[in-house]
């Protein structure tokens, strides 16, 4: 059964496992993790309602330092996002701070601008992404440190409080900066033109109010004397009304608590008399609208409106402090959040409708095990912090969540836990088969309006089923049971359970992988059973199996470690036939065409491509995803670390892939330990950069001419578009050797020579070299023999 170590790198390059000619496939990547999603985190600080009463709402996970601000659609009841974890210029999350927006004002245009904790984002709706821009200390007079509060006054000119004054002139483009001022800034016009810009801190730390006239250009300064009538302090943000009246904390007389006023255009005060005396020390988030009307947020999480004559409560939109913002639209339907979500008061019913992460998006950055039902919904496995975790359903537009934080939007997660091992859709029913974590919960279905239980005894580390319509489910340890009807049956197989999924070429047969075995099993008497022990090349002490994948004609994939020399640190990829019960092995050791040391199969894809996770060894200088087609080798690199990036495979360790088709192509859902979900959209018969016309037939790595060779040899390749290329001779063990070329090479074909020395110019002696092709599309290698 064992093929001789010489052959199987030849033979398995020879394999096909699907290859296609022509251009290599358009891609692009997308991401669906707690800062992008729904409302994007339980830390919201910002909100502004648009002219349909629409919310924008700034949020972030502060886990991650992933957020931004999202549209509340009400009507369609869905969410859109911007955030940083898809947009970088909204910030980099190892900054803490960027994406961390605590305002967001109109300006006269119709723009956004958005203050964060690091400088200010301005943003036109009407565009949409492409029209984010950021301003910071290297762009405008804004320190690029926190922003306080933004106003628009009514020459069009927006105004920051930003550790000083700072004043932008949108049609000149003009900044200027004064460095006085408070936390505060309101523009009030003044009843002959012009306006006044107030700015104040609150009435804890009285330090004086600072009043700018636009038709002097001049500030001037009240310092607290405790007089009556001063003005102490704002009571927030918004604190001038649609009818330019000011909403101003005033002095009393002494020992009074500070009374909560508003002034007139004209320079009068009126007084609004709040529902207790030291409620002024008590205001966590307050609005001013229409004309002589406000509302305030408590350090309750109640919620008071003064209707011009008097305040009412309108309930506790959440019990605690932290309230950051609040607004009325038209309609008299009020907005509030703060820490852990937002809130909408419906005007006609009274109702406080409460939205969070944990029912509007994903609510979860260490998803589980991954499932796509027969409509395209994608389900998934979210352990989430204690209480929060379970399931969440995705179906192109809205997250439905399973959880204890549903607040009436999603659906209960009804076991004694809160979490989810595995997820699995059933096409004989149409029901999602679904195990909570831990052993003792048992397997359910869930039948779209509430769970059945399938079995009360055992739970699962992975589920599927196969062409029967049976369920089969692959326990943690020396567990493996198929379900025919009613009736379970347990069947052998040795240590721990990692996966289980049907075989597209044999009816009722699925493949079972473990630590240590894998079968092609039916459960109905037929059973190929191999364990670490059968294969030579492995050492059953310390070797063991990574990831198994079913491809056509009975065939699986399977990775393994492989231990040569006595030495760990290698890996290898089985091609085992369970129809002849043959197998080929690709090692490491002996130049196989993938990146790093390990691969770990995930996906094959209805183009014949088998999809790997790669990796090495501390300090994993090669990680990521690529791709095989027997002949070509594609590549997506992650961070070593785990590090945020844009455009890629957000991290190398992947619980589960599943794959969609879609017009022209497919998707192939990862989930991605620690950074939710990532999904490689593939198009295979879309243009590429340059006409099909001026294109090589096959791109990649050529084999080099003449071979063997002595000293010299010619070696070409091709490429789709410009790309930056390193091409390198390597050692059969994988030592670089020399360096042909490290540059940006045009698409199409290109020549190279090599004499057969090092990069010191040092001869190299006689044997077998890998020629290696790396690019951001492409990976791949070839053998050369060097006869000297």
């Amino acid at each position: 059964m064992k093929a001789t170590a010489s052959a199987i790198v030849c033979l398995l390059l020879a394999l096909s496992v699907g290859t296609v000619a022509g251009a290599a496939p358009d891609t692009s990547w997308r991401y669906y993790r707690v800062g992008n999603t729904g409302i994007q985190g339980d830390f919201n600080e910002a909100l502004w309602l648009d002219a349909d009463g629409n919310p924008y709402i700034g949020g972030y996970d502060a886990n991650f330092e992933e957020g931004g601000f999202a549209q509340f659609l009400v009507g369609e009841n869905r969410w859109v996002n911007y955030s940083n974890v898809d947009h970088a210029v909204l910030g980099h999350p190892e900054q803490t701070g960027t994406i961390r927006v605590n305002e967001i004002e109109p300006d006269k245009d119709g723009r956004l601008w958005l203050g964060t904790w690091l400088g200010a984002i301005r943003f036109d709706p009407a565009l949409g992404a492409s029209s984010l821009v950021r301003f910071d200390a290297g762009n405008s007079q804004l320190n690029g440190g926190y922003i306080y509060d933004i106003a628009g006054a009514p020459d069009g000119s927006v105004w920051f409080a930003n550790d000083g004054i700072v004043r932008f002139d949108p049609v000149s483009g003009d900044w200027t900066r004064w460095d006085l001022g408070n936390r505060f800034v309101a523009p009030q016009p003044k009843p002959g033109g012009g306006y006044l810009v107030w700015s104040s801190g609150s009435p804890q730390i009285p330090d004086g109010t600072w009043t700018f006239d636009s038709d002097t250009q001049q500030w001037t300064v009240q310092m607290p004397t405790g007089a009556p009538g001063e003005v102490v302090g704002l009571p927030g943000r918004r604190c001038v009304d649609d009818a330019g009246n000011l909403w101003a904390l005033r002095s009393g007389q002494p020992g009074d608590y500070p009374s909560l006023e508003y002034r007139r255009p004209d320079g009068t005060w009126v007084a609004a008399l709040l529902p207790f005396p030291s409620q002024a020390f008590d205001i966590w988030a307050f609005t001013a609208h229409a004309d002589g009307k406000a509302l305030l947020v408590d350090g309750s999480g109640e919620v008071l409106h003064f209707d011009g004559t008097q305040w009412a409560s309108l309930g506790v939109w959440r019990a605690g402090p932290a309230s950051a913002d609040v607004g009325m639209d038209a309609a008299g339907n009020v907005w509030v959040c703060g820490v852990g979500g937002a809130a909408r008061r419906d005007a006609q019913t009274g109702i406080w409708q409460r939205y969070r992460v944990t029912n509007t998006g994903n609510f979860d950055n260490f998803n589980g095990d991954l499932a796509i039902d027969g409509t395209g919904d994608v389900y998934v496995g979210a352990n989430a912090a204690a209480g929060v975790g379970g399931m969440a359903r995705f179906d192109g537009k809205r997250w439905t969540g399973w959880n204890g934080l549903t607040h009436g939007l999603g659906y209960a997660w009804p076991f004694p836990n809160d979490n989810c091992h595995a997820v699995s859709y059933r096409p004989s029913s149409g029901q999602v088969a679904v195990a909570p974590t831990n052993w003792i919960y048992g397997l359910h279905a869930w039948n779209g309006a509430g769970f059945t239980e399938l079995t009360a005894d055992g739970g699962a580390q992975r589920l599927c089923e196969d062409s029967l319509g049976r369920l089969w489910a692959m326990g943690e340890y020396y567990n493996l049971r198929v379900q025919d009807g009613a009736a379970w049956t347990q069947l052998p197989i040795i240590s721990w359970g990692q996966q289980v999924l049907p075989d597209p070429s044999r009816a009722g047969t699925v493949w079972a992988l473990t630590d240590y075995e894998f079968q092609r099993v039916d459960g109905l008497g037929y059973t190929v059973s191999r364990t670490i022990a059968d294969f030579p090349e492995l050492t059953p002490t310390s070797d063991h199996f990574a990831g198994i994948v079913p491809d056509a004609d009975g065939v699986a994939w399977i990775g393994c470690t492989v231990n040569f020399g006595g030495i760990d640190g290698a890996g290898g990829l089985i091609r085992y036939d369970g129809n002849t019960e043959t197998y080929q092995m690709l090692r490491y050791t002996e130049g196989w065409p993938f990146p790093g040391q390990y691969v770990s199969p995930v996906a094959t894809t209805p183009d014949g491509r088998l999809w790997l996770a790669y990796d090495t060894d501390y300090p994993h200088p090669e990680r990521g995803l690529c791709w095989w087609d027997g002949t070509q080798v594609g590549v997506f690199p992650a961070p070593t670390g785990g590090e945020p990036q844009w455009g890629g495979l957000p991290h190398v360790q992947i619980a589960d892939a599943e794959v969609r088709v879609i017009p022209g192509g497919y998707e192939l859902w990862l989930s991605c330990v620690s950074r939710g979900l990532a999904v490689l959209t593939v198009l295979n018969d879309t243009a590429s950069d340059v006409a099909r016309d001026e294109l090589p037939a096959a791109f990649g790595l050529r084999p080099n001419h003449p071979n063997p060779f002595n000293p010299q040899t010619t070696v070409a390749f091709s490429l789709p578009r410009e790309e930056s290329v390193r091409l390198a001779v390597h050692t059969l063990a994988g030592a670089r050797v020399a360096v042909l070329a490290d540059r940006v090479f045009a698409a199409g074909e290109h020549t190279l020579q090599w004499d057969g020395r090092d990069d010191q110019g040092r001869a190299l002696p006689s044997g077998q070299y890998l020629l290696r092709l790396d690019s951001p599309s492409l990976r791949q290698s070839r053998k050369m023999t060097l006869l000297r």
